[in-house]
Order: structure tokens, then sequence, then C-alpha cells
């Protein structure tokens, strides 16, 4: 009984419904939002786990090094036909 009334007293998620109103679940403890609005969530993953992890192979300094790189290969792989 003294759990549910603890329920009761817990603040509500601030949530907007999709009927306008508020969501009424209760908020997890230490947050605004309640288990099935983010209140759990911890963020996004990080390093290789994100879908927008960068690792540097496509920093501008890396791109004009493959670029420079390119024009050597192209300057010195050209053979003269005689």
């Amino acid at each position: 009984m003294a759990q549910l009334t603890n329920i009761r007293r817990a603040p509500r998620c601030g949530a907007k419904t999709r009927a306008g109103g508020c969501c009424q679940c209760p908020a997890i403890r230490d947050r605004n939002r309640c288990r099935l609005h983010g209140g759990k969530s911890t963020g996004a993953p990080r390093g290789p786990g994100n879908g927008n992890y960068k690792g540097g192979e496509f920093t501008a300094e890396a791109v004009k090094e493959r670029q420079w790189l390119r024009s050597i290969v192209r300057t010195f792989g050209k053979v003269e036909k005689r």
C-alpha cells in the first residue's frame, strides 16, 4: 500500500500527447519524463555504434591528402607512347 502512495505522489511526465494534453505516467526518478518518453534514455551511443560517427577518413585534411596523392599518381603514371 505504501508503494502505491509513493507512485501517486511522484511527479508526472510532461510529454505532450497526440490529443494535446500531458502524459500522466509517473516520471523516472530525477528526470522529467516517463520511461515511455525518454526518461530512461542515456542518449545516443558513442563511437562507431552511432550512425553519425566520423572516424577521420573524411576530414578536410584527409580529403586534400588523397587528392594530392591522386594528382601525383596521374602525373607520374602517364606513359608516353612513341
